[in-house]
């Protein structure tokens, strides 16, 4: 029997700094070792392993082998869902160095969102399809519509239906760069899958930021997107 949720585990095991780091990064939905972890949060093997079986044992953080290979990811989509809500309603770090600041410039243009894409270009693209009539409008945290599948976006990226699956074809995720709800739901996995594949966008090797490509800019311009270069 239980009186009831135990927030505070939860929050204990986010609340180190090391510990938050590595979360964000997994923030890109792929599965990472525990040495690109460590990198990311910048620690040693040896402090990264102790803060991972942490992770691990809060049920924040599962591992999967690959080989000789252990890798890391989010338990969840719903510790994702978390992770964007904290986001929300925690301060911003403060820059220490260019390399941040660097960093920090590439989050806030575009960046994987757990399974879809966030930033000024996850938004630029929700208010076309918004705008557009594709989708209903979006509220954070709420599920919307798919109402057609015929847009020039859509067809460029060779989508015309969505997978199935128990998460919502289309939802609001908070977007705590731009202050305004962006593409999540099946939809959105699917527009960031598509723009990757097809070149669009390049995934960084340290961090979460997405590059749009030459090739991309392009072709997003082209489309009333994204502003031309």
């Amino acid at each position: 029997m239980y009186a009831d949720y135990d927030l505070a585990a939860t929050g204990r095991a986010i609340a180190d700094p090391t510990r938050a780091a590595m979360l964000l990064r997994l923030m890109d939905g792929r599965a990472h070792t525990a040495g690109d972890l460590a990198r990311s949060a910048g620690v040693s093997a040896s402090a990264a392993s102790a803060h991972l079986r942490h992770l691990v044992d809060a049920g924040l953080i599962a591992v999967t082998i690959a080989g000789r290979r252990r890798l890391h990811l989010l338990a969840s989509t719903e510790v994702a869902n978390a992770i964007e809500a904290l986001a929300m309603v925690s301060p911003l770090l403060p820059v220490e160095n260019l390399r941040q600041a660097r960093t920090g410039s590439r989050l806030q243009v575009a960046r994987a969102c757990y399974s879809h894409l966030g930033g000024r270009l996850a938004v630029a693209i929700t208010g076309v399809l918004v705008s557009d009539g594709v989708i209903t409008a979006l509220l954070p945290r709420a599920s919307g519509e798919i109402r057609s599948f015929d847009h020039p976006l859509l067809r460029s990226l060779g989508i015309s239906r969505v997978a199935t699956g128990s998460a919502p074809a289309v939802r609001g995720c908070p977007d705590w760069t731009e202050g305004t709800p962006h593409l999540a739901g099946r939809l959105g996995s699917a527009v960031m899958a598509a723009m990757l594949e097809q070149g669009w966008l390049n995934r960084r090797p340290r961090d979460r930021a997405l590059a749009i490509t030459d090739a991309g800019a392009t072709r997003l311009a082209g489309l009333g997107v994204w502003p031309a270069a």
